[in-house]
């Protein structure tokens, strides 16, 4: 989800680094990034041959670090990629992504086939409806 409300907006700290090049390491985004604020975490997800995935999760101390970061990095080319960055989703609690793995491994285990994309996402949808009925 793409953030559209500027409100919503002005509070985000979290970014999410899409078209990172594969020769790029952990050291460079963090040199990069931590120029326009600190950062309280640098996530690169990895595949498990141990390479990176070609996305990075940036989280910055405060808002306005984390616009200046953008703002200023939105158009970088690094090693002749064009980087693209994005609000983040806020994370799902821990309790909602336990369910969703329950859903999904017992339907699994049932003798059923793994769920289609659609299927997951619809879950998701559901599940963050279900938890906002309690919050």
């Amino acid at each position: 989800r793409i953030c559209t409300d500027a409100t919503e907006e002005e509070s985000r700290t979290r970014l999410v680094i899409r078209n990172v090049p594969f020769e790029t390491n952990r050291k460079e985004l963090r040199d990069l990034f931590s120029a326009y604020g600190e950062l309280t975490s640098l996530r690169v997800p990895k595949k498990f041959d141990g390479s990176h995935r070609g996305f990075a999760f940036a989280d910055f101390v405060t808002a306005q670090e984390a616009s200046a970061a953008k703002a200023a990095l939105e158009g970088t080319h690094l090693y002749g990629r064009h980087l693209v960055l994005e609000w983040a989703e806020e994370e799902q609690s821990m309790e909602s992504i336990r369910r969703k793995t329950a859903r999904y491994f017992s339907k699994l285990s049932e003798g059923g086939s793994a769920p289609k994309r659609q299927k997951i996402e619809d879950d998701l949808a559901d599940s963050a409806e279900h938890e906002e009925a309690f919050v």
